[in-house]
């Protein structure tokens, strides 16, 4: 059984892909995204210079991880040390939080949160009986949902969002999609491989009508279903669920 990943690059060996393999499937992972950073001069001033004013920060991106370490790079490691010993540091899903744990060595909250949605809910919680500061980095790339921004809000928690990086097509998305052969699942990891694959789809007409599309997380069905597309829902992103959810549908 052919599955194939629309995703961004994965750091080292992908984990989805590792453990697919091992569940005897056919996995062809597929690199839709590139990025390109931006603002790190600005992220380091916040970093260096005003760590004060925050409760601590919000990461939802692998991308923005490497970002933010690209940023301490230039400068100096130390330049981390107030923001690792604040109490409400978030990322969302385990792969974001194992990759702020290797990077900054710093400990966040929320690796059970697989979408903004979620993690704005324990973040609320959190905050409930904090009367004081409540105020959050929140560090992103330009393509940011703003769910977690207006939920936040909601709550009477500030937020500060830093774009630091840019999200374009990788250079090798049209020659991937253009070998695609046999395939039973497509799963679509962001809204933006959404965006820069379809075109490229009808470009080359693989019909997906037969395929069973599945969207991780709610964002990515939501673009789904807006380009008229009927899709499955893997609500959490982390291989055994994607696993487990491809399993119930065959």
């Amino acid at each position: 059984m052919k599955v194939v990943l629309i995703k961004s690059e994965s750091d080292g060996p992908d984990k989805f892909v590792e453990k697919l393999q091992k569940n005897s499937f056919n996995v062809t992972s597929i690199s839709s995204i590139d990025f390109q950073f931006k603002n790190l001069d600005k992220l380091n001033d916040i970093l260096k210079n005003h760590s004060d004013s925050y409760d601590g920060m919000i990461f939802t991106s692998p991308r923005a991880v490497h970002a933010l370490k690209n940023a301490v790079e230039q400068n100096d490691s130390t330049i981390l040390n107030d923001w690792i010993l604040k109490d409400f540091n978030y990322s969302v899903g385990e792969g974001t939080y194992t990759l702020v744990d290797m990077l900054l060595n710093m400990k966040t909250k929320g690796k059970e949160a697989g979408n903004a949605l979620k993690l704005s809910s324990i973040i609320a919680n959190d905050f409930k009986n904090r009367f004081d500061k409540r105020k959050l980095l929140f560090v992103c790339g330009n393509l940011k949902q703003d769910i977690l921004e207006r939920n936040l809000k909601d709550n009477a928690i500030d937020l500060d969002v830093i774009e630091v990086y840019e999200t374009i097509q990788h250079p090798n998305l049209d020659s991937s999609i253009n070998e695609l052969k046999d395939v039973q699942f497509l799963v679509f990891f962001s809204p933006s491989s959404v965006n820069f694959s379809l075109p490229l789809i009808s470009k080359h007409g693989i019909d997906i009508s037969s395929i069973k599309i599945i969207a991780i997380g709610p964002s990515t069905e939501k673009c789904l279903s807006s380009n008229n597309i009927k899709c499955y829902v893997c609500d959490k992103p982390s291989p055994e669920s994607l696993i487990n959810f491809i399993k119930s549908c065959v």
